[in-house]
């Protein structure tokens, strides 16, 4: 990786104390850059674990409403003379079940600090902005893998997920950001993310957190339907690598980052308690409902654009677990 394209540049991440945010900041402090470290809740452990890595004084931890407004452009006024680039990571997110519970919470949210990032970036003559997006505004027919080409606003249907909602608006205000005022954007559309860092409350966290932290506690996993619906998962270390790459060569301003690696959630559950050595106590649940059958992504434009290659499934997982057992008393509090 190419060190001195952040040397020295002044990069801003929003929900900086968040799964993803926290490992931009991580990366690009590495890196040489200096990073304003916006966030709206407090995570002392993660704040902590930052504030230990080497060349943390050039963090600053700066707590801001990005849903206001006036809070999102003073921060942009005054803590820099200039931002050379942002990562938009902010954001409410959560399992299946905390979406469908909060979708209205989360579309009003997301779309009040996406739109009030984007004006910044705007108004301040910000150089570049990373949004995070997700590969789940791809609903067209799964056919075959989709590539960033395929135009998912052909197949937009109707959804009550709020989530969804909320990351096709960031991506739809985005080109339209650019169209009007040029915004240099680039949009990142990742299969599902996991590492450590993430939130391993059992009541809305990822399916791989969650997973880890049942059968770890010695509970049941309990799978919505029969545990063949296959997904794809990507560590968020080397999400936040090809992040930084697709920035760095400029060759793309659309990127699915994932694996080729596909798995069934019965077979990930299956992993998971494998790699814990825990005994294998699984649950499926047919009648509740489980999303699409899958979704493959068409990753030629990652692998152009990467100088590293993806760690596997169960290697990142062994690592994850092995930063949660290290944390296990702060992360379960």
């Amino acid at each position: 990786m190419t060190g001195d394209r952040w040397a020295g540049r002044t990069a801003l991440v929003t929900g900086a104390l968040g799964f993803i945010g926290s490992h931009f900041v991580e990366q690009l402090t590495a890196r040489g850059a200096t990073v304003l470290a916006l966030h709206r809740g407090d995570h002392p452990d993660t704040r902590s674990e930052l504030a230990d890595l080497p060349g943390s004084e050039r963090i600053r931890f700066v707590a801001v409403d990005l849903r206001v407004a006036e809070e999102t452009r003073a921060a942009f006024k005054y803590l820099a003379p200039s931002i050379d680039t942002v990562v938009h990571c902010a954001g409410l997110d959560g399992n299946a079940q905390f979406k469908h519970e909060h979708s209205a919470e989360i579309l009003d949210s997301n779309q009040r600090t996406t739109s009030n990032l984007l004006n910044c970036v705007r108004d301040f003559a910000v150089d570049e902005v990373v949004v995070m997006s997700s590969s789940e505004v791809y609903c067209g027919p799964l056919t075959s893998a989709t590539s960033e080409d395929d135009d998912y606003r052909a197949h937009m249907r109707y959804t009550d997920n709020g989530y969804v909602l909320s990351k096709t608006y960031a991506e739809i205000l985005s080109g339209l950001h650019h169209k009007q005022f040029g915004t240099n954007v680039f949009l990142v559309r990742p299969a599902n993310v996991y590492g450590p860092r993430d939130s391993f409350d059992t009541s809305r966290g990822r399916v791989i957190p969650s997973m880890l932290a049942k059968a770890e506690a010695g509970e049941e996993i309990e799978i919505w339907g029969d545990g063949s619906q296959t997904r794809s998962f990507v560590h968020v270390a080397d999400l936040v690598r090809a992040s930084l790459r697709m920035v760095e060569t400029g060759k793309h301003r659309v990127l699915n980052i994932g694996t080729t690696e596909e798995t069934s959630i019965l077979g990930l559950a299956r992993m998971v308690t494998d790699v814990l050595d825990r005994p294998e106590r699984i649950r499926t649940v047919p009648s509740r409902p489980v999303g699409i059958a899958g979704r493959r992504l068409d990753l030629s434009r990652m692998f152009e654009v990467i100088d590293f290659e993806p760690r596997t499934l169960r290697a990142g997982l062994e690592e994850t677990i092995r930063w949660y057992r290290r944390h296990q008393h702060q992360t379960t509090r």
